[in-house]
């Protein structure tokens, strides 16, 4: 026995004693209990003009959900393990509960069909459940948060929204890891945890494993049961390092049914009920509830934030444990050209990772371990600074992620985050002068919010004569100063998200029930507010000559007259299909007499400023901005890189730089283009001749789905999923 090992013993010992004397109180026993486990509804939309759906035929679900709400107010007889559960606590959904998010009456709609249960539903949601109409108003009003967790049975259930705000790939973000944190803190560690989330921590959906692996690290120290997840409409059970999960089927399809969770005298048991009765229940999980002892791994090097300059990378781990069996690589960035072997000796182990190829700024080293009881993979982030090369770092390290780009101000930048806050992050202490080496602020600048909506924010505010305009979702648009000063606050009766478009003296918006609004740019009284998409308008508005240019998620491109509201005209976008294609999640961007779209299908087209079709430009396409000088665009291509477009549409260059599908456009300043790929590469290319001048790596391979913005000198600001602000220097 080694002596971590008796040190464990010896613990377990004095415990005992305490408990039994009487000196400290024993860990609550965990009930006998049941709860079901339902995933991937797809509740089709109820707009607006829609009747409300009767009886249980002929819609998606709900023969389904009305045979689970029947069997849920009974016993659950596990027949062939013998078994009879108690009545079932509650409902749990993971997520994709709706087709198309909560558009209009949708929620109501769920709500009435799960009314005849008789007991507590809860639900986390999916990227179906956000990507059109983001439900995170919905569950704070009836959760308390989209994140949020509970206490019944001698156990702490925890509902983790693994689906990022208005868009369909997951995200676990800096807002999600904090929150955890957080609330867990407040739990013994002892204490059985059941995680709910939509997403499988396997899914390559995720930016890298590192983004899992930061995950399970707030995780490490708890007794996680069990992690119950959706997505693949599957019934399965997977294993990510020592967290076990089991995916949740659907209520259509082959897999209609429901999972039954059930503790009974200290053993956890997940079986899947098909509604199909000649299907057999299928056991699915089986395991005592006590929490199992994994040997330890410890990461001794590199820390968190060590700096690197060399050809290779040190790593250190240690194993609490025996270590004789144990096969241990470490890899930088998930990257098979960055791995090696870690050496045994007296149960530490050791090696040297290369870093060739890696650009500057910030990475990852995952260690890998075979050989334990459970897999125990640990990650840990650091910073490469190659010799003469740019050094960056991050300015700002906040506790929520950042959707929304970055503003530039005379004294650094405004950041709006996922948690509501509008914070001025001052550049002040951060050396950007030319020539320098580096911009490592000798210490963390004193970031001041300037106003906190408690609700998430994720487009850029709009700076307009010192005034800052900006949507918080259900708590509507605001105006306040550059010194937090609040003007006026106009809730607009749904959510909001696009940036505000100023024309005279309006305020334009855009809500995620259809409705378009002006308001008075001084008073923030409404003007008008007119119905126009049958779905949400998540963009911010394109204000020209008195007209209203905007997409919505109902497949459809919109102009309407800003004095009155009134439709000026309205087509389809260049992909003409369904919502999933829609011309919704970046703005149109006029130049001369040409208005170019692009849409979710990645066409990218052209249009007459009264709305006639001129034809299809490339595809590809993600997402567009102007240039500098409003004479063309530059196109973000999901594989072909950027492209500077001019006037009539046609390619001026083309850069085969790496970028992925978010919709953030390529930004202009000082001669550069600058733009940020999904997994955190900021690129510098010449404007006139699209040379990559110069990259660097501002997140290590997490996701950054904020545009960039520069200021006149070309200083460039990033902000991240991951709740860092970078500023790096031309």
């Amino acid at each position: 026995m080694n002596k971590m090992y008796r040190w464990k013993a010896v613990c377990g010992f004095v415990l005992a004693a305490l408990f039994t004397s009487g000196l400290l109180a024993a860990p609550p026993a965990v009930e006998n209990f049941c709860i079901l486990h339902i995933s991937d509804l797809h509740i089709d939309p109820l707009t607006r003009t829609a009747k409300m759906p009767t009886g249980e035929e002929g819609a998606r679900s709900t023969a389904a959900i009305a045979w689970i709400c029947k069997e849920a107010q009974q016993p659950q007889k596990l027949d062939s393990l013998g078994i009879t559960t108690p009545p079932p606590a509650f409902v749990i959904a993971t997520g994709d509960v709706t087709e198309y998010g909560v558009i209009d009456r949708t929620w109501q709609h769920l709500e009435s069909l799960f009314k005849p249960m008789g007991i507590p539903f809860y639900v986390t949601p999916g990227n179906h459940d956000n990507t059109w109409t983001a439900m995170t108003a919905i569950l704070r009003k009836r959760y308390g948060g989209d994140h949020y967790s509970f206490d019944k049975f001698g156990c702490h259930f925890v509902c983790v929204d693994s689906a990022g705000i208005q868009e369909p790939l997951p995200c676990l973000e800096a807002r999600t890891l904090h929150w955890l944190r957080e609330d867990l803190a407040r739990v013994p560690k002892d204490r059985p945890v059941f995680i709910f989330q939509h997403h499988p921590l396997s899914t390559t959906e995720f930016s890298t494993p590192f983004e899992q692996l930061r995950f399970l690290e707030v995780l490490r120290e708890h007794n996680v049961v069990l992690l119950l997840m959706g997505h693949g409409h599957g019934v399965s059970k997977q294993r990510w390092n020592t967290v076990d999960s089991v995916m949740g089927g659907s209520t259509f399809g082959p897999n209609t049914g429901y999972s039954i969770i059930s503790v009974m005298d200290g053993v956890l048991r997940v079986v899947y009920r098909y509604q199909d009765e000649k299907k057999p229940m299928q056991k699915v999980l089986e395991k005592p509830i006590a929490r199992p002892e994994y040997p330890g791994i410890e990461l001794l090097r590199p820390k968190a934030g060590w700096v690197s300059s060399g050809t290779a990378v040190p790593v250190i781990v240690r194993l609490d444990g025996e270590a004789s069996q144990v096969k241990m690589t470490a890899d930088i960035d998930a990257s098979k050209e960055n791995q090696g072997p870690l050496q045994l000796r007296d149960r530490v182990y050791s090696g040297m990772i290369p870093t060739r190829g890696l650009l500057p700024g910030r990475h990852f080293v995952q260690v890998k371990a075979e050989g334990l009881p459970g897999e125990s993979n640990r990650a840990v982030e650091f910073i490469y600074q190659p010799s003469g090369a740019k050094a960056y770092l991050p300015i700002a390290e906040l506790t929520a992620g950042m959707k929304a780009g970055p503003l530039v101000v005379d004294s650094g930048c405004i950041v709006a985050t996922t948690d509501g806050r509008v914070i001025h992050v001052p550049t002040s202490e951060v050396s950007l002068a030319k020539g320098a080496v580096g911009a490592r602020p000798a210490k963390k600048p004193a970031l001041r919010t300037l106003c906190d909506t408690k609700v998430e924010i994720i487009h850029s505010p709009a700076l307009v004569d010192g005034t800052l305009y900006f949507s918080a979702a259900e708590e509507g648009v605001f105006s306040i100063g550059l010194d937090g000063k609040l003007n006026w606050k106009r809730p607009v009766g749904a959510v909001v998200y696009g940036t505000p478009a100023i024309m005279g003296d309006a305020v334009y918006v855009g809500d995620m029930q259809g409705f378009v609004h002006s308001i008075d740019r001084k008073t923030g009284k409404l003007n008008w507010s007119k119905p126009h998409a049958l779905f949400s308008i998540e963009m911010p508005l394109v204000a020209k000559d008195g007209v209203l240019y905007f997409g919505a998620w109902d497949g459809f491109l919109y102009a309407v007259n800003a004095a009155d509201g009134s439709l000026k005209w309205k087509q389809p976008g260049p992909t003409r299909k369904s919502r999933y294609h829609a011309p919704a999640d970046c703005s149109p961007v006029i130049v001369g007499d040409t208005l170019f779209v692009t849409d979710r299908g990645y066409l990218l087209g052209a249009y007459t400023l009264d709305g006639k079709y001129k034809g299809d430009i490339a595809n590809n396409i993600a997402a567009i901005g102007p240039t500098a000088d409003g004479k063309g665009f530059y196109a973000r291509g999901l594989s072909n890189g950027i492209t500077r477009y001019n006037a009539e549409g046609k390619a001026v260059w083309t850069q085969k730089v790496a970028m992925g599908r978010f919709p953030c456009p390529p930004v202009e300043a000082a001669g550069r283009v600058y733009a940020c790929s999904n997994k955190g590469v900021l690129n510098a290319l010449d404007a006139a001749t699209g040379e990559v001048l110069w990259q660097y790596q501002v997140a290590p391979q997490l996701h950054v789905m904020a545009p960039v913005a520069a200021d006149a000198e070309g200083n460039v600001y990033v902000a991240g999923m991951d709740g860092t602000v970078t500023v790096v220097r031309n």
